[in-house]
């Protein structure tokens, strides 16, 4: 920072906006080391692994052997490539991210028909009944599509993951108190109340969870909704599961373009 020490009065107001910038500037700098660092780490977990999985496939003694070290190999990269679109996907969101694109009219109920039907077969790869109790088609908002896309598919894709066979995870769209709300309830663990926050932050997995993931994807519904100007919420749900809400305004100008 500037001192401002001698500075006559009348630029004292330009020195303090100088400041402010190299503050902001100092802080994004350090988000972006950050997040490289995290990166980093969190890439050189799957990496060693597949190169020690490539071993066991290489030292293989029959045919059995290799088709498990194979098999395995292939659930690696599978786990390595997801981690690395879920980071550039992250990316992508940050404020200096990619360039922006263009708002548009966004009907939330068709979207969530069209986002429910894609990951229909992995449901029901899980017994899982997905399905949709409430879908307003009057709740429209100006959104990213793409992103509102990606926002909606990892909250069904989790709540999926870490709901048990038998299972219910719930769609619901509904506008309520000057908010267009988009809803995904899912009858699993849920989160403690004291969890909730942190399982927002990156790579942050909270105690004793079995499932693999990459810990990013509530990280990423957080930025896509922070860019579009919306409330996030995470609850218990009826069944004592995860409900998360996104409240978004109603036909909104574009927000934080």
């Amino acid at each position: 920072p500037l001192s401002s020490k001698d500075v006559p009065a009348e630029a004292q107001p330009l020195v303090e906006s100088l400041n402010g910038l190299l503050g902001r500037l100092d802080h994004a700098l350090a988000a972006q080391r950050a997040f490289v660092a995290d990166a980093a780490h969190e890439l050189r977990t799957p990496l060693t692994a597949l190169q020690l999985q490539l071993q066991l496939t290489e030292r293989a003694g029959d045919e059995t052997e290799r088709k498990a070290a194979l098999a395995e190999l292939r659930q690696g990269l599978q786990r390595a490539i997801h981690l690395v679109q879920q980071l550039l996907t992250l990316a992508r969101q940050e404020p200096d991210g990619a360039t922006r694109q263009p708002r548009e009219s966004v009907v939330l109920a068709e979207l969530a028909r069209s986002v429910m039907a894609e990951h229909a077969p992995m449901a029901d790869a899980g017994q899982i009944d997905l399905g949709a109790t409430t879908l307003d088609d009057t709740a429209v908002i100006q959104a990213d599509p793409a992103a509102l896309r990606t926002l909606l598919g990892n909250l069904i894709d989790n709540a999926i993951r870490y709901t048990p066979q038998q299972g219910r995870v719930d769609v619901a769209i509904r506008v309520r108190e000057d908010r267009a709300w988009l809803e995904v309830s899912d009858t699993g663990p849920g989160i403690a109340p004291t969890e909730r926050e942190r399982v927002l932050d990156r790579f942050y997995r909270h105690p004793g969870q079995e499932q693999p993931g990459s810990g990013l994807g509530l990280a990423i519904v957080k930025a896509i909704a922070e860019r579009h100007g919306a409330d996030l919420l995470l609850e218990a749900s009826e069944s004592g599961g995860l409900r998360v809400r996104v409240g978004f305004p109603p036909a909104a100008a574009p927000h934080g373009s």
